[in-house]
């Protein structure tokens, strides 16, 4: 029998922020496939009691002081992804991507900051803004690497098709963020 060849040290942390209201789409069994799927990548939860951005920021802090990665990925869904979310384009949070599920899509009341994280939503078509300017219009006019997948949340199918989504998400972000980063021009 072949000897297993031994991992390699996580170059980039997961950060899966778990916030007071119950996953819709990334539920625990999600998250141990999503685990399985990404080797390289080091997994931990931020266990949050509300979605204060201070407490997420020190949960974050302290994911950080306990593994040695070179690169973060964030995960929240609902209100916590919200909050992630406007601390990374408030540029609270220096992070390699973001997957934000079921996020809001109302307005920024802020301007956003300039981030090289690569952000991903999987949002319900029923949050859906009938406004001009929502979320969405906002990324696209801050020009950052967004890719949005949406879903209803009313049938099991649609949440199935937003979890495979999500599930696609995580690894493109776990894949770049593994990728050894080259100086400009080479």
């Amino acid at each position: 029998m072949a000897a297993r060849p031994a991992r390699t040290a996580a170059r980039v942390t997961v950060a899966v922020i778990a916030g007071p209201n119950s996953a819709l789409v990334a539920t625990s069994e999600q998250l141990g496939r999503w685990w399985c799927l990404t080797p390289l990548a080091l997994w931990s939860t931020v266990s949050v009691r509300s979605t204060d951005p201070d407490e997420i920021l020190r949960g974050v802090a302290s994911v950080l002081a306990r593994h040695d990665a070179h690169r973060l990925i964030l995960i929240a869904e609902g209100q916590a992804a919200r909050a992630a979310l406007e601390l990374v384009l408030q540029g609270a949070i220096d992070c390699a991507g973001l997957l934000a599920i079921a996020v809001s899509r109302t307005a920024l009341s802020f301007r956003i900051v300039p981030t090289a994280a690569a952000i991903r939503l999987v949002v319900r078509g029923e949050d859906r803004e009938d406004t001009p300017v929502d979320l969405i219009s906002e990324l696209r006019a801050a020009d950052i690497d967004t890719r949005i997948i949406g879903f209803a949340s009313g049938a099991a199918n649609d949440v199935r098709a937003a979890a495979s989504a999500a599930e696609t998400f995580v690894q493109e972000l776990v894949a770049n963020a593994t990728r050894p980063i080259r100086p400009y021009g080479v």
